[in-house]
């Protein structure tokens, strides 16, 4: 199917508008680029996008409706010196309803040299959006060929199993989760939710595993030949690491309505406990609810939302739907 797709735009058959969808590390972006550089540069080579302004990449950080409206107003013109123009969103499904309704307009009158591709999980971005694009699907890789992989690079046969699993085979996700930072902060996210769900709705623990530290420049007003002060550090509420939060809510909330609907075996092998008492304590329906909840929370987080305020308005929701 890539194969298909970039022949297509080579021969100048190139669709006005592409999803590419897939899970986290399946090489959506890395396509989106070889798409973007063969209309483009007719040629397959993304590397040399860096310095073509005929091309445009956003969702990389927080999407605002301006950002979009005007990227969206440059999309109806003429391409520099008369060339075509990809502009390629990122995350797509994360942006907010309001942001996907502002795109829909450029999709259904599309400029005949501009083309439009989003990458992310088509599940979270409007039916009239995704009935305007060509869906590139890519698939992950076999667990247990991952599984395998991660056992060769010295990890053990069970935990190889378990990360293989929980990254739905992708490899490069799997060695992620399988890092001792994403390990502990895993365990004390699934704590909060734990805890969220059944016994209080704990804003400070959360505040503190979503906080970061950044260095803040200070002004310096000494002489050239004397030391500079180095900046303060400042604690904030890190996007990131609130968007990591919510999506290992969401996988365990889905792993609770693949057990009730289909009695499949979770991703989170390790909480079967927790995605027990989810699944026989909550209808489905109040569970798709938490699920839509929660992927709206990470539409807010995008769109620059208080990183704080949002994680409170989730924590409180938890609780209170329980």
């Amino acid at each position: 199917m890539q194969n298909r797709l970039l022949e297509a735009i080579q021969q100048g058959r190139a669709p006005h508008a592409i999803l590419i969808s897939g899970p986290e590390g399946s090489g959506r972006r890395e396509l989106a680029r070889r798409c973007a550089a063969l209309f483009c540069l007719d040629e397959d080579a993304p590397e040399r996008l860096i310095n073509c302004p005929n091309y445009y990449e956003i969702g990389e950080s927080t999407v605002k409706v301006d950002d979009i409206r005007n990227l969206l107003s440059s999309a109806a013109m003429q391409g520099f010196n008369g060339g075509q123009r990809a502009f390629v969103f990122v995350n797509a499904q994360l942006m907010s309803t309001q942001i996907q309704n502002t795109l829909l307009k450029t999709l259904e009158e599309p400029h005949s040299e501009t083309m439009l591709i989003l990458t992310g999980n088509e599940f979270g971005l409007l039916p009239t959006i995704r009935s305007r694009c060509v869906i590139e699907r890519l698939g992950a890789g076999s667990v247990e060929e991952t599984a395998r992989t991660l056992s060769q690079e010295g990890m053990s046969p069970e935990e190889a199993q378990f990360f293989a699993t929980l990254a739905d085979g992708i490899l490069s996700r799997a060695r992620a989760y399988a890092t001792e930072e994403a390990r502990a902060f895993r365990a004390n996210a699934l704590g909060i939710l734990d805890r969220a769900i059944y016994e209080y709705a704990p804003f400070a623990d959360a505040a503190e595993l979503i906080t970061s530290m950044s260095a803040e420049p200070e002004p310096d007003d000494s002489p050239d030949d004397e030391p500079k002060a180095k900046g303060k550090k400042r604690k904030r509420g890190d996007v990131q690491l609130a968007l990591n939060f919510l999506t290992i809510c969401v996988s365990v909330y889905q792993d609770a309505l693949n057990q009730q609907l289909m009695g499949q075996p979770p991703r989170n092998s390790d909480q079967r406990l927790l995605i027990g008492k989810i699944a026989s304590h909550f209808t489905t329906a109040r569970i798709q609810g938490i699920i839509e909840m929660l992927s709206s929370s990470q539409q807010k987080l995008t769109a620059g939302a208080s990183v704080y305020l949002t994680m409170d308005s989730v924590l409180a929701k938890l609780f209170i739907e329980a």
